[in-house]
């Protein structure tokens, strides 16, 4: 029989955690001699270049997952939701079939600490966990308790585990983990963590307690951070996506810039076999660089790494300091264009479009941070849709807010929305710039909403879409949030976007108050005194709209009428009318407030971004306009 090797570690990552995974393993060798026998790292979905820039750090074993038998066995919905990432961890109990002691980790860590020591745990029972002792127990595994298992026992975290070849019957547990996981899949809510907890009752495993607080210590955990040789970021809050968290523990932010080093050696290489890039990512900053560099290595860190970043920097008193900062990077995928006048927000980004070699134009704001899977997911939405012109993404907040922007997804549903709203979240879009040169669409400075006039023309030339995911982070600081005087150039140049529609596509002529009642910047019922009379003003044009339609056949029929009439004048909308009445009546004092609850009932479309994100996002839109 073939003698065991000691120690192996195990990692598991799909591609867009590839650079959480360098940062976990220059960690590890940083803060440890090496103890291990392998680094064993399951798979999916990379490539040869990935794999080869990972083994300069330290050599891995890679093991390609997606091959799997068992996954075809799952209800699609289970790997939608979860990845096959999460069923990673079965592996390491067959591993012990080849090793004495397996380790494994989540990669949302930041190593900075001797880790040797979790090799002393498992001596007695051979399976080691951490525990959560308060807050959850086994049951919040699951939608749906299961009586044949204590439930309400506090669960084991699967963030961690150390297991020995002395656990009994550990030859077992990977098929048994596989079948429980086909079995409970319509009710598992955290599916390898509920399944490994069944198992430990299953198999009666005599457990050892990892210390949480020194291999699995949580940011929040204020009194341990800078003792524990393991800082795991478990949650939504991620090293990478967490402005707090890079402060707090800057090491992680270091460990980055080491991996982008790496990749821009990987990168210079790639441009000797590449004539051009994919992506260009056209970037335009002004006077500002508090948060640059958090959005440049955003960019410089994405798992899709064809690409060159072109930074337009306008004319301003901080351009020679901001050019410094960028040079700063010795990073040939960045591309400096310095404006000898300043040009405004439109004309930059115009220059940095005709400037780009790409076959696609992703846009990106100073200040914001896109998330590391963003150019794969966008490329490879276009890639295989090569009629579509642009492709757009959710975002969420960050800073003094925490919400998500949805956006509408429906090709047919965006042309309609148009009409009345901007369709994207400008820094989130990517465009097919030979679509666009075709079309021959650019940013128009005449406009106070570049963004929105120039998404009114595309719409008109080729389908959009947008990705139902988030994969950017919009910073929303409310310091310096802009109203008055440009509040109202944006307002007015919305309403002239909007009346150039009309007349262009449906050969419509709009009055100002028309206009008004269907924006979709700010929900004028709310403060409306004449509230029948502004309901009957916005039937009247809805039902204009859809008839010119009809004639000219410029939208969907059945999606404008669902969109326009159907979701909105239904048969609530009358008694929300005398509701209001009342409460203005009635208890008027606190009349707006209640009245942005009662408007939440009004229509499904109207309540997805343009009650609260009309409130904030614009109002932060304009602060970043002002560049």
């Amino acid at each position: 029989m073939k003698k065991k090797k000691k120690v192996a570690l195990v990692f598991g990552i799909t591609s867009n955690y590839l650079f959480a995974l360098a940062n976990t393993l220059i960690g590890l060798t940083k803060h440890n001699k090496k103890f291990w026998d392998d680094i064993i790292v399951y798979y999916d979905q990379l490539n040869d270049e990935s794999i080869e820039r990972i083994n300069k750090i330290t050599v891995c074993k890679f093991i390609n997952f997606s091959k799997k038998d068992y996954l075809e066995k799952l209800p699609k919905d289970v790997l939608q939701k979860y990845s096959e990432a999460c069923f990673y961890r079965y592996e390491c109990f067959e591993l012990l079939k080849e090793y004495e002691t397996v380790v494994w980790n989540d990669v949302d860590i930041l190593i900075q600490g001797d880790i040797t020591g979790l090799l002393d745990y498992g001596q007695n029972g051979g399976f080691a966990i951490t525990q959560n002792t308060v807050g959850f127990n086994n049951e919040a595994n699951f939608s749906k308790l299961i009586m044949e298992y204590d439930m309400y026992v506090p669960l084991y975290n699967s963030g961690i585990l150390v297991l020995k070849d002395t656990i009994p019957n550990y030859e077992k547990m990977r098929d048994w983990c596989v079948s429980k996981t086909i079995e409970y899949s319509s009710i598992l809510r955290w599916p390898d963590q509920g399944i490994l907890n069944l198992l430990i009752q299953e198999f009666n495993i005599n457990i050892d307690l990892i210390d949480i607080n020194k291999y699995c210590c949580h940011p929040s955990q204020m009194e341990y951070t800078d003792t524990a040789s393991i800082i795991h970021a478990y949650g939504d809050e991620k090293f990478w996506s967490s402005d707090a968290l890079k402060q707090k523990f800057p090491e992680w932010v270091t460990n980055n810039e080491e991996w982008r080093k790496i990749n821009v050696i990987n990168n210079e290489n790639q441009n000797e076999k590449a004539e051009k890039p994919l992506v260009s990512c056209i970037m335009s900053t002004y006077n500002r660089y508090d948060y640059l560099k958090e959005s440049i290595d955003s960019i410089l860190n994405q798992t899709y790494q064809n690409f060159e970043l072109i930074i337009v920097l306008e004319k301003c008193e901080n351009q020679e300091k901001i050019e410094k900062i960028l040079k700063g990077y010795n990073d040939n995928r960045i591309i400096i264009i310095k404006n000898e006048e300043k040009l405004g927000f439109p004309k930059s980004l115009n220059i940095g479009i005709e400037n780009a070699k790409g076959k696609y134009i992703a846009r990106m704001d100073d200040d914001d941070i896109s998330l590391p899977e963003r150019f794969e997911k966008q490329v490879d939405f276009l890639e295989n849709h090569p009629e579509y012109g642009i492709c757009g993404t959710n975002a969420k907040f960050f800073g003094k807010y925490n919400t998500v922007i949805g956006v509408e997804m429906d090709p047919d549903i965006l042309k309609i929305i148009t009409l009345y709203r901007c369709p994207f979240i400008h820094p989130t879009v990517m465009m097919n710039k030979e679509l666009i040169n075709k079309y021959n669409l650019r940013y128009d400075e005449k406009y106070f909403t570049e963004d929105y006039e120039l998404w009114s023309r595309a719409v008109g030339c080729f389908p959009v879409a947008n990705i139902d995911e988030v994969l950017l982070h919009y910073r929303a600081n409310g310091d310096g949030l802009t109203s008055g005087q440009n509040e109202l150039k944006i307002h007015n140049s919305h309403k002239k976007i909007m009346r150039n529609q009309f007349q262009n596509y449906l050969h419509l002529n709009v009055t100002e108050n028309e206009l008004e009642v269907l924006q979709g910047r700010k929900n004028v019922f709310n403060i409306c005194y004449n509230f029948d009379e502004s309901v009957e003003l916005k039937k009247g044009l809805c039902l204009k709209i859809i008839k010119a339609n009809e004639k000219y056949k410029v939208y969907n029929s059945s999606k404008i009428k669902k969109i326009l009439w159907d979701s909105q004048f239904n048969s609530n909308f009358k008694k929300q009318s005398i509701f209001k009445k009342i409460i203005k009546r009635v208890l008027k004092p606190i009349y707006n407030r209640l009245m942005n609850r009662v408007d939440s009932l009004i229509t499904e479309h109207d309540i997805r971004i343009y009650n609260y994100i009309n409130n904030e996002f614009k109002k932060i839109q304009n602060e970043k306009r002002t560049k």
